[in-house]
């Protein structure tokens, strides 16, 4: 997979945050698909590079602030996203009311491809957010604010378990489907990976607890459904 992916990708992503929740989950999971067949052949030539002699990629920590405020639903999303790409290691910077602090532990491939991904579905959160909220609103009318802001978190808190749960479905399907030594040469990566997250003192991410319970459901079911318009989708990969 060349650089001519790599810009397709990018174009998927930046259309998926142009359009219609619909078909952005759409155009996303294409990305998606795209960007973990991208990681496998970047860690099976990493591997064949240090058989070689030469030294593995390098491990980079790349940190992601979110602000506002939905700034830490935003960092769990990014988090469980990371969690879901097997090959990031998520954790927790300093975070405020009006902002979050994320680091992305990896090898420098997969961060770079994390960071766009993360970005992408920053912004289709908020929209699905937006988009479902204007059918609720007078649902939560005689409810408090906080209330209703608890409702919102909710929904973007369950986008990203619904995203993160596409995404492990995705990889897992993709592996599945490689050669037997695929899996062998990722645990070889996730290791290394592993091994510098112990050497830092960042706390890990964990997820949060006491979402509302229907909101985070529909926030999960939208960063679930992601196969309308697969077929459109599809034709563009081939162009």
């Amino acid at each position: 997979m060349g650089t001519d992916k790599l810009d397709l990708i990018a174009k998927l992503l930046a259309k998926a945050e142009s359009t219609t929740p619909e078909e952005a989950e759409a155009l996303t999971e294409h990305a998606e698909r795209l960007m973990v067949k991208y990681g496998i052949e970047q860690a099976r030539l990493d591997e064949s590079r240090a058989r070689h002699g030469r030294r593995h990629e390098e491990i980079v920590k790349e940190r992601m602030l979110f602000t506002g405020a939905y700034a830490r639903d935003i960092r769990e999303l990014g988090a469980g996203v990371a969690i879901a790409l097997d090959t990031i290691r998520p954790l927790y910077g300093t975070q405020s009311d009006s902002e979050s602090a994320l680091y992305l532990v990896g090898h420098a491939s997969d961060v770079a491809q994390a960071q766009v991904l993360l970005a992408s579905l920053q912004v289709q959160a908020m929209v699905a957010m937006r988009a479902w909220w204007a059918t609720q609103r007078d649902r939560y009318r005689p409810f408090s604010e906080t209330t209703k802001r608890r409702a919102r978190s909710g929904f973007i808190r369950g986008f990203g378990v619904g995203a993160a749960e596409r995404i492990s479905e995705s990889r897992r399907t993709i592996v599945d489907g490689s050669d037997s030594g695929t899996e062998i040469v990722l645990r070889s990566r996730r290791e290394r990976v592993d091994a510098a997250v112990d050497a830092m003192s960042t706390r890990r991410a964990r997820r949060r607890e006491g979402a509302d319970a229907g909101s985070f459901r529909e926030g999960r079911r939208s960063g679930l459904e992601a196969r309308t318009g697969e077929r459109q989708v599809a034709s563009e990969g081939r162009r």
